[in-house]
């Protein structure tokens, strides 16, 4: 069929040429396959039975990658030749390409013992069942598989399966094949979080640890692990993970502070808020956040200045001025309850009489 079609073009192409000039092949691109796409169509439309108007088409379709418009193609040529080894491969070909699982599915099924099509598209028939939700067919399937295929490319599939289909001991259980033949691969991250979930929090850190230690620049996925190690109590661990990051994103270093925050490291709380003010001093959250952690912290005095800042920026800010009043009445309070303590006791003399 292709080897019709390519003739086709050469002579297309050629005919216009002398004997004596040099036979130039053209380069043909998407574009060029689309328009003679149309072209056909259009031709097609008038002699819809055109045998060779057909065989053109599905040459073009191939070449684009399977549009839509394909599938009238495929059964013109079906009608007139019956089902072949090569419409078959096209059709399952089409299928994916439009993301059409069901009718994968069924035209698989229907072909199977035909053309041996599970053997041939196994993990597109497993992947298809999957999609699909037929998690039943799809686990017996890749069971069947795995009985004689333990390569790590078929292991990352049946994890991918497994994952799929919210099986989540299945995907540890394969996920740990994974791990065993290359600890660095990507499903590493899905396999640590798992872990997380089941329970086995020093084996997801185990295998998290050695994930993020090859993947330092990915600061989301860094990140999530600072939070997971911070939530089972690896606190040190977690912020030594996400210092790197607080120069790039103010809301890391806002995270940062806040579990310096949590374990009373006052100073260090402070310190990595005034970096992001040294950065930007037109930053209002930080000097808010700022001025709570003095005033949490008990330094009234120094809290006092962040919210008149802030104030001063914005005469309207509303929550700055109920900041600075509740502030300014806590200094009054604790002012007068130092000056009752430090009044000096009188001294009440009681008279004395002398009996004789």
């Amino acid at each position: 069929m292709r080897r019709v079609v390519f003739i086709t073009l050469l002579t297309f192409f050629g005919c216009s040429r002398s004997q004596d000039d040099r036979i130039v092949v053209p380069k043909l691109h998407a574009g060029f396959y689309a328009k003679a796409l149309n072209q056909i169509n259009d031709k097609l439309d008038a002699d819809p039975k055109n045998e060779l108007l057909v065989d053109q088409k599905l040459f073009y379709c191939e070449q684009l990658d399977w549009p839509a418009t394909c599938i009238s193609a495929l059964e013109k040529y079906k009608d007139q030749h019956g089902m072949t080894n090569q419409l078959v491969d096209q059709y399952i070909a089409y299928y994916i390409r439009q993301d059409e699982n069901q009718l994968l599915i069924e035209v698989m099924d229907q072909w199977n013992n035909e053309y041996d099509l599970k053997k041939k598209y196994n993990y597109i028939y497993i992947n298809g069942l999957t999609r699909l939700g037929k998690t039943g067919r799809a686990t017996v399937e890749l069971r069947n598989y795995l009985i004689d295929h333990h390569s790590l490319e078929d292991l990352v599939f049946a994890s991918e399966q497994y994952l799929i289909m919210n099986d989540t001991l299945m995907s540890a259980y394969n996920l740990s094949k994974v791990r065993k033949l290359d600890i660095d691969h990507e499903l590493m991250w899905e396999y640590g979080n798992i872990l997380f979930k089941l329970n086995y929090p020093n084996k997801a850190i185990e295998v998290l640890d050695d994930f993020t230690i090859k993947n330092k620049t990915n600061s989301k996925k860094q990140l999530a692990y600072a939070k997971m190690l911070n939530a089972v109590g690896r606190k040190n661990h977690a912020r030594g993970i996400i210092k790197p990051f607080v120069h790039n994103k103010d809301s890391i270093a806002y995270l940062l502070s806040d579990w310096y925050r949590d374990d009373l490291l006052w100073d260090s709380a402070t310190f990595v808020l005034k970096q992001v003010i040294n950065k930007d001093s037109s930053n209002n959250q930080a000097f808010w956040k700022l001025g709570r952690l003095y005033e949490d912290r008990g330094w009234l005095l120094t809290a006092l200045p962040y919210f008149e800042h802030l104030k001063e920026k914005n005469p309207r800010d509303t929550l700055a001025e109920q900041r600075i009043i509740l502030i300014e009445r806590k200094i009054a309070y604790l002012q007068r309850l130092k000056f009752e303590e430090n009044k000096i006791p009188t001294i009440e003399l009681e008279p004395k009489t002398i009996r004789n």
